[in-house]
């Protein structure tokens, strides 16, 4: 038995997975069917934004957006994890669509060397992160 103040991490994990799942199948479905992987970016990252909208605003069931009420804990997060299960979905839209239009857009026998550039100067910068001593003392 669960106290109401311990959230249920292993129940949000799963289903943030799941909503991945969705996302991704969702854009199978679409690409089977014909809707050009630029045109399903645009859509998906519309929904992104509303999606983090959703996160960010404070919601209570008397309307009152943005205002300081108290809350229970359900109704108080409910509106921010049905965000987060949105952004979850597009988040697993997203790399297979990403994933389709870099793939005709990058020559495939250009592929590595190309991925490779573009790769060495966020290594550079992770490297002189690492090896500097950056303290603020």
């Amino acid at each position: 038995h669960m106290d109401d103040s311990e959230l249920p991490f292993g129940w949000i994990f799963s289903t943030f997975m799941v909503c991945c799942m969705l996302g991704t199948i969702a854009f199978s479905r679409l690409s089977n069917a014909g809707v050009p992987a630029s045109k399903c970016l645009v859509g998906i990252l519309a929904l992104a934004s509303l999606s983090c909208l959703l996160m960010a605003c404070p919601y209570s069931s008397s309307g009152n957006w943005g205002r300081a009420t108290t809350y229970t804990t359900t109704s108080a997060n409910t509106p921010q994890y049905i965000g987060m299960l949105l952004y979850e979905f597009c988040i697993g839209f997203y790399y297979p669509a990403m994933g389709t239009v870099k793939g005709t857009i990058v020559p495939e026998d250009q592929r590595a060397a190309i991925y490779n550039v573009f790769r060495l100067p966020l290594n550079l910068l992770v490297l002189v992160y690492l090896v500097g001593d950056f303290s603020t003392e």
